[in-house]
């Protein structure tokens, strides 16, 4: 499902300005919710992130464009939030929501974690803005676990409440756990280069390249310094690649990280997974050994095997979810 984005915005309303802003890539839009209480999204642009000094920036370069004045924002970032601010994971970026309020006279301004923004629009994203990976439906009476791959590896858990309450967390950072022989051997490879390996070294944009790089120097095969993308595309066109190989494991690797997210969580209601990598990656999963990786929980199989996981493929879900944060709730 693509989610609509309209053109043209209502000035004679209040205007939300929402993000949604990772370490590579930042997305800014104009929210407004509709008289029958749908969010809708205008004027979306998209930022890198290197190319600009400050978040600030980005958000005046923004307003400029547009000529426009926002009363309220909404933000999500790739990092933990510590009171007011948000203190982003791969670049040295410091946002706080009272200097947002000073800077660019918001009335409200809220910083918020990337993946709590993520899960918080994954609750209201239709059947269609999903690919059912694990048969089931989503079930929000239970803990349900949020993650994704995209510069880091982001993961949040949602509980089950009136309203329902989100959890962010930095899980990507904890030691990455390798369920095969070749993962070992990754392990080993870049434990000699990296002083920790987390989830997110290997399962994440930067750590798809990292996987690839360790299973060229294992088989002995030249490693080209391919990007992501070129490892994506490469693996695509042929089957018997290293790059097939790297991106079939990765399904995997990603299917071992949510199963454990989904005991280490209790999300007995179920797994979403979101994140830019994962959309380029979706077409290998069902090759890969993704679902007997989430599943195989030795002793604790039993508590996983009923567990539906779902994969998001709507468009600008976590500025859906970051506008949710401050729009006023539907009549």
């Amino acid at each position: 499902m693509q989610m609509p984005e309209p053109q043209t915005v209502d000035l004679s309303q209040e205007l939300t300005l929402v993000g949604d802003v990772g370490g590579t890539n930042c997305r800014l839009a104009l929210a407004q919710r509709t008289a029958s209480g749908n969010i809708e999204l205008h004027h979306s642009e998209r930022y890198a992130v290197a190319e600009y000094e400050h978040f600030n920036d980005v958000v005046a370069s923004y307003l400029k464009k547009y000529d426009i004045r926002a009363q309220r924002g909404a933000f999500a970032f790739a990092g933990p939030k510590f009171d007011d601010e948000i203190r982003m994971t791969n670049i040295n970026w410091i946002v706080s929501e009272d200097e947002l309020r000073r800077t660019f006279a918001l009335e409200t301004a809220v910083v918020l974690n990337d993946f709590v923004a993520m899960a918080n629009g994954a609750t209201v994203i239709p059947d269609d803005g999903f690919d059912v990976l694990i048969p089931g439906k989503v079930n929000y009476n239970k803990p349900v676990s949020v993650l994704g791959p995209g510069t880091g590896m982001g993961l949040s858990c949602i509980l089950p409440g009136r309203p329902l309450r989100i959890i962010p967390t930095e899980g990507g950072h904890t030691a990455f756990a390798p369920g095969d022989e070749l993962e070992r051997d990754v392990l080993r490879y870049w434990a000699n280069r990296m002083p920790f390996v987390s989830a997110e070294s290997l399962i994440s944009g930067p750590g798809l390249e990292r996987l690839h790089t360790a299973i060229c120097a294992i088989m002995d095969k030249p490693s080209n310094d391919l990007t992501a993308p070129e490892v994506v595309t490469a693996a695509q066109l042929d089957k018997t690649s290293t790059a097939r190989i790297t991106v079939t494991q990765f399904c995997s690797m990603l299917g071992g990280f949510a199963g454990n997210a989904a005991v280490t969580q209790g999300a007995s209601g179920g797994v979403v997974i979101g994140g830019g990598v994962s959309r380029h990656i979706a077409p290998f999963i069902q090759s890969s050994d993704f679902i007997e990786r989430f599943k195989n929980r030795g002793p604790g199989s039993w508590y996983v095997k009923d567990i539906p996981v779902r994969l998001i493929r709507a468009d600008f879900v976590p500025l859906y979810g970051a506008a949710a944060m401050v729009l006023d709730a539907p009549n």
